[in-house]
């Protein structure tokens, strides 16, 4: 994330939300705010499930029964009481519990807010290029009248306007396409991760909830997971499948505007951009696939099948 090409994408978000900002244009603002308040609306959706998630994991082990240990040796019987995390600790755990069980509170509550913002810093990212597109179509439809306001501003024939606002689109277009191609050379494989410790970590809870005495406790600690884990999912999933449609509306954002009445240079260079746009923009999880609603389908179907996997060779 803090290598140099990120963090040129991350000023290119900065500078460009700004230069929107400043032109005044209601419908571009609207647009932007827009994904804005989807995106807060998420992350804060996310917020909410993972202190929950974490707050019951950190109380579990208050609730179970200390364990006895007898050691062979000494034939001395120890009482274990129970904490949140196994990990070492250069003293005696057991001796000074309550610093122990402090420390894995503070332990799971970094653990989880690094895992948190991760996403929410995630979840903008991906974002972004998905409101550029949606304004490209914008213009793209309204061709015309963003045309008379180029004329209006550097006072020039209108051909002359129209080739400058194509011109624009298309380089736009260049910057979107370079920053989807960063993106997937620099998170393909940790999306390639994510989706299969998702997979993994969602079957782990069904087969909890299949082969685990439950409880209210569990259960409301299962089902709050679960919930966390597809809201996340959902986030990262539905916006790369949003990329993956508005982008592929592009060539008919071209053809629903008035493109037939423009000067012949402009017309050519529409035809060749909805050339160019035949193969909609996609974000990759490695070599293998596209992130969109299939693949999270994809997900949750890969967690039916390692639970079954497991629960017909448990019974055996």
């Amino acid at each position: 994330m803090r290598n140099p090409r990120m963090m040129r994408i991350i000023k290119n978000i900065m500078d460009w939300e700004k230069k929107i900002m400043d032109s005044k244009d209601e419908k571009l603002i609207e647009i932007i705010k827009n994904y804005a308040r989807q995106n807060k609306i998420v992350s804060q959706s996310l917020i909410v499930t993972i202190i929950i998630v974490t707050s019951l994991f950190v109380v579990h082990p208050l609730g179970l029964d200390p364990i006895e240990k007898i050691n062979p040796i000494t034939n001395i019987t120890k009482i274990i009481k129970p904490l949140p995390l196994s990990s070492w600790f250069p003293f005696d755990e057991q001796t000074y519990y309550r610093p122990a069980y402090l420390w894995h509170i503070l332990d799971c509550y970094v653990g989880a807010s690094f895992v948190n913002n991760t996403d929410i810093f995630s979840f903008g990212i991906i974002t972004f290029p998905l409101g550029q597109i949606v304004i490209l179509n914008h213009i793209l439809s309204n061709f015309e009248k963003y045309v008379n306001k180029v004329q209006n501003q550097l006072g020039v024939e209108r051909d002359e306007a129209s080739f400058v606002t194509l011109r624009e689109i298309i380089l736009k277009h260049k910057d979107i396409i370079e920053y989807i191609k960063v993106f997937n050379e620099e998170m393909n494989m940790i999306v390639l991760m994510d989706f299969l410790q998702s997979s993994l970590q969602l079957a782990a809870i069904m087969l909890e909830l299949m082969f685990f005495e439950l409880n209210l406790f569990n259960t409301v600690y299962s089902v709050m997971f679960v919930i966390s884990m597809l809201t996340r999912l959902f986030g990262y999933y539905w916006y790369a499948n949003e990329i993956l449609v508005e982008s592929a509306n592009i060539p008919m954002a071209i053809w629903s505007g008035k493109w037939y009445e423009e000067p012949l240079k402009t017309q050519s260079m529409m035809l060749l951009m909805m050339l160019r746009c035949s193969r909609p923009l996609t974000m990759d999880i490695g070599p293998f696939n596209t992130m969109s609603i299939n693949t999270l389908i994809g997900i949750l179907k890969a967690t039916y099948s390692y639970s079954m996997l497991i629960y017909k060779g448990k019974n055996k």
